[in-house]
């Protein structure tokens, strides 16, 4: 175990590739695996699924370029990973719009949804500009900065604070939300303290896990309202 500082990256060779990291790319890939069989086992026949449908298909687009660009790096280096941020930022947007589909108030929800397409459009372009001026030799992690800070605004005020909110007024399986989004909160440690368990199963290995808790979460929790959804739904035909 390594507290504080990172193993060395682990390089492989494949088919005459000088590949990096196999561990990262076994946790992207699962990750891809869970979020695109969500993506089609949801049901987009209501914004509040459509938009979560599109969050899994983005996250899981992230998660397959990132993986690519671990296991590439040596061969594409930071442009590799570039797409992976900012799909991220995109899914992110779209787990905002979803939860503020029940704001009861018309007015403010149309307001919160025009600030969360002004967030992301953002986000997006200061992503760019980091991008652009990040030089080869520079860690990539100044990458996923941004990304990372709007993940917390956007999931930490959507899946936490309205998810209890729609949970205390709405329906209480909303709470799967802000549980799956308390499985997360480890990872704030985990990645601040540099906690490295072993060289094979590093600090993002460690959150790739905590993430995949959380999506299945998500996921339990959108196939527990399907029954108020469809009540509500009957409810504004009659």
């Amino acid at each position: 175990m390594r507290i504080g500082e990172d193993y060395p990256k682990i390089e492989w060779e494949f088919a005459g590739l000088h590949l990096l990291e196999p561990n990262a790319a076994i946790g992207d890939a699962l990750i891809v695996l869970v979020s695109f069989y969500c993506y089609y086992r949801i049901e987009k026949k209501h914004p509040f699924y459509r938009n979560w449908a599109l969050f899994y298909l983005f996250l899981g687009s992230s998660f397959l370029t990132g993986g690519l660009g671990h296991l590439l790096f040596n061969y594409f280096g930071l442009f590799g990973k570039s797409f992976s941020w900012l799909w991220g930022v995109v899914a992110t947007f779209y787990v905002e719009q979803a939860m503020l589909v029940f704001w009861p108030k018309e007015p403010q929800r149309i307001r919160f949804k025009q600030v969360s397409r002004i967030k992301m459009g953002a986000f997006l372009a200061l992503e760019v500009m980091l991008l652009v001026t990040l030089k080869a030799d520079q860690d990539p992690a100044l990458g996923l900065l941004l990304p990372t800070v709007n993940s917390i605004l956007g999931l930490g005020l959507c899946l936490g604070g309205l998810a209890y909110y729609y949970q205390k007024n709405i329906d209480r399986d909303f709470r799967f939300f802000w549980y799956g989004s308390l499985i997360l909160l480890p990872n704030a440690a985990i990645q601040g303290l540099k906690l490295n368990l072993d060289r094979w199963f590093d600090r993002n290995d460690l959150s790739h896990v905590l993430l995949l808790f959380g999506l299945i979460f998500y996921y339990v929790g959108l196939k527990k309202l399907t029954k108020f959804l469809s009540d509500l739904q009957m409810r504004q035909l009659t």
